[in-house]
């Protein structure tokens, strides 16, 4: 497992696995604290089954006759119960020992200066004699991961950088350094970065070793409002754009055409129109609209569109309306009649303004 483990174009790195055969049976959590040791300080301990990430400096680690030493971002694998060494030999060392307890657990004994990172709450459905593993994914500016599911629970901790992360059941949400989120089996997941630096977050695993490490899976396109009228499928078509990224052709891989793809991964992105830009879609037929949803795109700094409003072939204009953020898709109730509806920018972060996804719900007009 590694390189595009994930799918898309991040870069996963395997940290350390292990088959657990034996799994206690109440409830756990993944409980991780962090430990710095001075030059020439060690620490010898027992405890659960661990894994161990070195933050800064050089870390030797020993167990058995297994004698590494750790750079930052290296991990390593401990056994419920195994003895082992950590030792500073090489100046200051900061080290996560990242178990599998009882949530709420303390610190391992004897370890010095601990400071709590994450408690992941009760894990749901471990499997039996799961495979834990624990990787480092990195997503490159306006990349992602496919959209797929684990046979086993997935924790992330973030450690650098900005994702928009969705799940099947939280839908979409950024998440920044320090922030974690988990999932149960078989639950669809994403993660994509359209900001302006590299991501990087780390994530420990459970799951079934007998079962694809990942499988592919897709999201429903929308809550239960009927058709996506909006959809290619339906028969809408593009009539007109403010521009397109580069000068590109509404098919090309910023063009208008994603707005309306149904797809996450992609993103209409005009050419540096800012408050000016400005997407229209003309539907099968004229059409009583009383739903909208619209998901900016966005650099962070830059490329993000705080509102909106439509302007129909009929000349009535409804908006501004507000979006929260650009971490998913909002929904807007109208009551408007058109067969064309042009989406105008209102209030942006200028730059390379667009759209992940446009939506239109209603009933054609007989």
């Amino acid at each position: 497992m590694g390189g595009a483990a994930l799918g898309g174009n991040a870069e996963t790195t395997l940290l350390a696995q292990e088959i657990l055969l034996d799994v206690p049976a109440e409830t756990l959590a993944w409980v991780a604290h962090e430990s710095t040791l001075a030059a020439g300080q060690s620490l010898e301990h027992v405890h659960e089954f661990a894994f161990v990430y070195a933050m800064e400096g050089p870390h030797q680690f020993q167990v058995g006759q297994d004698d590494r030493n750790l750079k930052p971002g290296e991990g390593a694998v401990v056994a419920a119960g195994e003895p082992h060494r950590h030792l500073a030999q090489d100046g200051p060392s900061v080290f996560w020992e990242v178990r599998l307890t009882e949530p709420g657990s303390a610190p391992a004994p004897n370890l010095p200066n601990p400071t709590l990172v994450f408690d992941s709450g009760p894990i749901q459905g471990i499997p039996a004699s799961p495979l834990a593993v624990f990787v480092l994914v990195r997503v490159p500016v306006d990349g992602a991961t496919s959209v797929h599911t684990h046979p086993g629970p997935e924790l992330i901790y973030q450690l650098s950088g900005k994702i928009d992360y969705q799940n099947a059941l939280i839908g979409a949400k950024l998440m920044g350094p320090g922030e974690i989120e988990g999932i149960p089996p078989g639950v669809g997941v994403q993660k994509r970065n359209p900001y302006e630096e590299d991501a990087e977050f780390l994530s420990w695993f459970l799951v079934d070793a007998n079962q694809p490490f990942a499988s592919p899976a897709a999201f429903e396109a929308s809550p239960a409002l009927g058709e996506n009228l909006a959809s290619p499928e339906q028969g809408a078509r593009i009539v007109g754009v403010s521009s397109n990224y580069g000068g590109g052709a509404n098919d090309s891989s910023f063009g208008a055409d994603k707005a309306f793809d149904g797809d996450p991964t992609t993103a209409w992105s005009s050419n540096g129109d800012g408050g000016d830009a400005w997407i229209e879609i003309e539907l099968l037929s004229e059409t009583r609209v009383t739903s909208l949803g619209f998901w900016s795109r966005t650099m962070g700094d830059s490329a993000e569109i705080f509102s909106f409003r439509v302007v129909t072939d009929g000349g009535e204009v409804v908006g501004p309306f507000t979006l929260d953020g650009a971490d998913g898709i909002y929904y807007f109730e109208t009551d408007i009649v058109g067969k064309k509806l042009r989406f105008e920018a209102v209030d942006t972060s200028g730059g390379n303004t667009g759209a992940v996804g446009i939506e239109i719900y209603g009933a054609p007009i007989p």
